[in-house]
């Protein structure tokens, strides 16, 4: 599966969360994944799509296209990227290699074996799983990240009352913290504690997305500056490294 692979890291990633970048390829190396970086990657396009500007994206993904060249398959972390690769730029009139979100393509390393249970210790943690808009309501991700995190023993689950298609935005995605920041962490804190009325024996928000980790983490600081709430933002990479063996 990893013949020909290129992980396309993607900007938030690269630029606002280079820890979590890592964990995500420290994980792949200590799974003997076989993968390829980019040396200059630049940007999917997505955001000028959301400005509306198709032209210019369509002029960037025939540039990225190129750079795709020879790689059967792209795992993307970033839901973003994903879709972008995924639906728009056959709707820019370009053809990509296979695209997989970084959980479907765990996903499969863990239904493939790779990724052994035997391999996964105990940690003790409650969780709650928060469906990125790109990945779930745009893409129809939904079971593979909970279906990773269910395999690591010791973890317990808090369902929020809503999710999947139901689940409420963080308020980190349509370029609303570039234009409206303080809006933008007003929807995560309302979201945390209205919409998911988060438990006080929380221990961590686990995601699939950067701009959902980076808008969470904000909203749980600003709740923060109100009551005390001790819980931690994490992608599913950073929970399935603390259980890899």
């Amino acid at each position: 599966m990893a013949a020909g692979l290129l992980i396309w890291c993607g900007c938030t990633y690269r630029e606002k969360l280079p820890q979590e970048l890592s964990c995500f390829l420290r994980l792949l190396e200590k799974l003997d994944v076989n993968f390829s970086l980019l040396e200059e990657e630049g940007c999917c396009g997505f955001p000028l799509i959301l400005s509306g500007c198709w032209s210019e994206a369509r002029s960037r993904a025939g540039e990225v296209v190129d750079r795709l060249k020879g790689y059967s398959t792209v795992v993307a972390p970033c839901p973003a990227c994903f879709r972008m690769f995924r639906e728009f730029y056959p709707k820019l009139g370009f053809k990509t290699p296979e695209v997989l979100h970084s959980t479907q393509f765990l996903h499969a390393l863990l239904q493939n074996g790779v990724l052994s249970t035997d391999r996964l210790k105990q940690v003790r943690m409650k969780v709650m799983y928060h469906d990125p808009c790109e990945l779930g309501r745009h893409s129809g991700v939904y079971e593979e990240p909970r279906e990773l995190l269910s395999a690591v023993p010791g973890v317990t689950f808090y369902e929020p009352r809503f999710t999947r298609e139901r689940a409420a935005c963080c308020g980190g995605g349509g370029l609303l913290p570039l234009y409206f920041p303080t809006l933008s962490v007003m929807v995560a804190s309302r979201k945390l504690l209205k919409e998911d009325e988060i438990p006080s024996d929380l221990d961590a928000i686990v995601t699939s997305c950067p701009q959902c980790i980076l808008n969470l983490r904000r909203g749980v600081e600003w709740i923060g500056n109100e009551k005390p709430l001790n819980v931690k933002v994490l992608s599913v990479s950073q929970l399935l490294e603390r259980a890899l063996r």
